[in-house]
């Protein structure tokens, strides 16, 4: 087994990429920014990869190779194409014994195809670091870390997480967002009431990728509803985002049309989030173009869903209402 090759592979996004950014700032910091070298799909070149691996280096003695998406990885963000992989593959295993013990090789597959002849070899012969989802209880204890010096119970985190979901990411802002917040007013412990009036829910999150594209790109919101289906997205839920952003949206243009543009005033007279109202008004003048397709889309919602609930049409349709009303926006 090779002390110098790891596989970092896990489908914990956030714990694998905060190890790993420790691991290239360390380096980095030690050997210097020219002996660290990182190979995606966008800057995937096979010769300047054979170069970094095999080629004594001129400047440095010491190297670091991240190669991103070795061995297959089915995780669309380190996506590599099935040529590329092999012909990396094929040549490293004529030339993996040119690598000199001064240079680390770092592969990053978060979701390897385990059936691959890379991943196996790899699984052999590769430092295995491994990144699993967290369980509740490590969530509950991530986020009384990220709160902390706040004092936060488990009924908070449970709260927490229920309302933002399980994606650490998101955690880490909404946790953050909230401690500077609530510091900021003296505050030394979290409350339910904190958490809904300063996180923004995962569907939350989700409304605002769809209204922020909506017009501009009508088929990429189509196809945020369709990983919302294939997710199991609650239709009430989707149902009911979309309903409050068409709110928001059209509460903006009646003030608009009123010839009120003051973000101050607008929150003093809606009590609506200082957030989305001072995101939304950036939107008004290209929504004045949409104001008939609002009224209309909410008003067909509406009438969908108590279609829905007589019994008159099924949840398959209303997603197959949701894709062709979004499509019809294509110019």
């Amino acid at each position: 087994m090779s002390s110098s090759i790891f596989l970092f592979t896990g489908e914990n996004s956030y714990t694998l990429s905060m190890e790993l950014t420790k691991w290239k700032s360390q380096f980095a910091e030690k050997f210097g920014e020219d002996a660290l070298f990182e190979f995606t799909d966008q800057n995937w070149d096979f010769w300047q990869i054979k170069q970094a691996l095999y080629a004594s280096g001129l400047f440095v003695s010491k190297k670091m190779v991240v190669l991103y998406g070795i061995p297959k990885d089915w995780d669309d963000v380190n996506a590599l194409s099935s040529d590329k992989i092999d012909q990396f593959f094929d040549d490293f295993l004529k030339n993996k014994d040119l690598i000199s013990p001064d240079t680390l090789v770092l592969l990053v597959s978060r979701k390897p195809d385990k059936r691959t002849r890379a991943y196996k070899w790899f699984l052999e012969n590769a430092q295995l670091k491994e990144f699993p989802l967290y369980k509740e209880i490590q969530l509950k204890n991530f986020l009384k870390e990220e709160l902390a010096p706040l004092a936060v119970s488990d009924v908070e985190t449970s709260h927490f997480l229920l309302k933002v979901g399980n994606d650490m990411f998101r955690l880490h802002n909404e946790a953050q967002k909230l401690k500077l917040w609530l510091q900021s007013r003296g505050a030394t412990v979290v409350t339910n009431a904190d958490i809904d009036e300063f996180c923004f829910g995962k569907l939350e999150q989700d409304s605002f990728e769809i209204f922020d594209q909506m017009f501009s790109d009508p088929i990429a919101t189509v196809k945020i509803f369709e990983k919302m289906q294939d997710d199991g997205k609650n239709r009430n839920e989707v149902m009911g985002l979309l309903t409050r952003g068409i709110k928001i949206y059209l509460t903006l243009l009646d003030f608009d049309q009123r010839g009120i543009t003051s973000g101050k005033e607008i929150i003093a007279e809606t009590k609506l989030h200082p957030f989305v109202v001072n995101k939304n008004l950036k939107l008004v003048p290209m929504l004045r173009g949409h104001r008939s397709f609002l009224i209309a889309f909410f008003k067909q919602l509406i009438e969908l869903e108590s279609q829905i609930k007589l019994g008159k049409k099924s949840d398959l349709y209303f997603w197959l209402f949701l894709k062709s009303q979004i499509l019809s926006l294509r110019s």
